[in-house]
This record gives structure tokens, sequence and C-alpha cells, in this order.
């Protein structure tokens, strides 16, 4: 890669969807995304890969919705559905998942209410008491909320939320390309529990990668990729696209329940409920 660069992606009618610089390997500048109609929808700024800075995000008419502020991918990220209401609130600490995330539907309505230490779901009264012993993480008071009914309509709505926040990402590479793909060949690159390889085209991850395309996905994209002091890349989740065909959305599922065989981690949702994607945590 480029020691600076800049990432463009765009919509099927060629308008500029995205706009991404990167330095050394990292994002570095300000990301932003535009809606179908040529109007700004996001700003986010980047220093070394981590949030830094004052991110805004636009309705379709140019209206602004909110704005927040992150300090050294430390903060709460949030987007907003095109009503002004809150839609998503994810807490990080150093650009890791450490806090209270939740998420709500456009009337309003709390539908999941969730914390995490150190990029692992635990519960509240978990979260709370290391809250307590360390002062680097988000205070939490107060009570769990008690959320909406479940049912596979709610369940829809978290995941397709949760997958268009994900999807957003800038950091984000097709699976493959990003375990293939040389850098001087010194850069280590490991995707959860697998095996870290220099040689990434042969690893046991691309072959799991493989086998999941062999079962018909139509993309498997890795969302968010972390860089450590050294240059070396990692990533814990997969997003999967499954086809339309039901015979091979469960054939799909099916190669990829292979991680939880191998105690190699998570597939969600874990059952069908007409999602578009599967998200595998390999945290």
């Amino acid at each position: 890669m480029m020691s600076s660069a800049v990432q463009r992606h765009y919509y099927r009618n060629g308008q500029l969807r995205e706009e991404a610089p990167w330095r050394k390997g990292r994002m570095h500048g300000t990301v932003r995304t535009w809606h179908k109609n040529g109007v700004l929808a996001s700003e986010e700024p980047y220093r070394a890969g981590l949030l830094h800075g004052v991110c805004r995000q636009w309705n379709e008419s140019g209206r602004l919705l909110g704005k927040y502020r992150m300090v050294h991918g430390t903060g709460i990220q949030r987007t907003w559905h095109d009503n002004g209401r809150t839609q998503l609130e994810v807490s990080t600490v150093r650009g890791e998942f450490s806090g209270r995330n939740r998420l709500w539907l456009r009337d309003g309505t709390l539908i999941s209410d969730h914390f995490y230490l150190q990029g692992r779901s635990v519960s509240a009264e978990k979260y709370r008491e290391a809250a307590a012993k360390d002062r680097t993480l988000p205070r939490f008071r107060g009570k769990q909320a008690k959320l909406a009914a479940d049912s596979d309509t709610t369940q829809r709505r978290i995941h397709r939320v949760a997958m268009t926040w994900l999807l957003r990402k800038p950091n984000r590479f097709e699976a493959l390309a990003w375990l293939r793909k040389e850098v001087g060949g010194k850069t280590n690159r490991s995707l959860g529990h697998f095996r870290n390889v220099r040689d990434g085209a042969n690893s046991q991850a691309a072959r799991f990668v493989e086998d999941v395309y062999r079962a018909g996905a139509t993309e498997v994209i890795v969302p968010d990729v972390y860089r450590n002091k050294a240059g070396d890349e990692f990533a814990d989740a997969l997003l999967v696209r499954l086809p339309k065909v039901a015979q091979k959305r469960k054939a799909v599922r099916a190669a990829c329940a292979q991680l939880e065989r191998r105690g190699l981690g998570a597939v969600q949702p874990d059952s069908e409920i007409g999602e578009s994607h599967l998200y595998l945590s390999m945290a």
C-alpha cells in the first residue's frame, strides 16, 4: 500500500458514495460519505486509525442530524434516523467496544441494550463492577433497560441496523483479498483465533473463507481491520452476504457453522430470520 492514498467508492449510478484517506496503512484524515442524491451524509475525522475529533451526520436534505466528539478512538459513536431520533449508540475505548451499546427504532422504541468489556459482551452488573475499578471505562449508572417484546421482526431490525453500521465502516475489505495481499512480505495477518501466518493465501482462515464462498456466499467482508505498532493486521469478525435461494442460504450457514464446531467463534443470528448477512464473531 502507498504511504498516502485516498480510497473512493461509488453508487451504481456513478455518484461518489465514500471517500477515505489513508496514511501508512491506517485511516488518517476525514472520511466522508454522500447520499445517493449527492448531499453530504457524514464526516468522521481519523487520526492514525482511530476516530478523533467531531463527527457529523446529515439527512438527504442537508439538515444536520447530530454530532459527537471522539478522542483517539474513545467516546460514544452515534447514528440518527432521518427524522432526527437517535438510531444507534456505540461506546468505544481506544477503538474497542467497551461500554453500553443501544439501538432504537425510528419511533424511539429501544430494542437493544448491551454492554461490552474489551470487545466482549458482558452483563450489566459485570460491566458496572469493571467500570468501578477501571476509571478509563465509561461510567454506568441506573439499570439495564426493559426492551420491547422480542420477535423475528424485532430481531431483523436489530440485525439490519447493525449490518448497515458495519458496512459503512471505511476500513472494510473483501476477506480473501485482505488475507492474500502482500505488503513487502513483512506483515502478519490474523483472523480471530485462526493460526497467525504470514502466508495469508494458504492460511486456515483463507481456506475457511473459500469454503464459505463455495457454499454460495455472494461476498465475505472483513468489516474492521486493526493494526498494532509493529504494523501487523488483525480482525475479529466477518460479514457474509447470503444468497437469495433458500437451499444455498442453508448451505452457507452450514459452512459458517464450522466456527462453532471448532470453537473459533459464533454465527449471528443463530437461526434463519430472512437476513441479508450473517455476522461471524471471532473475538
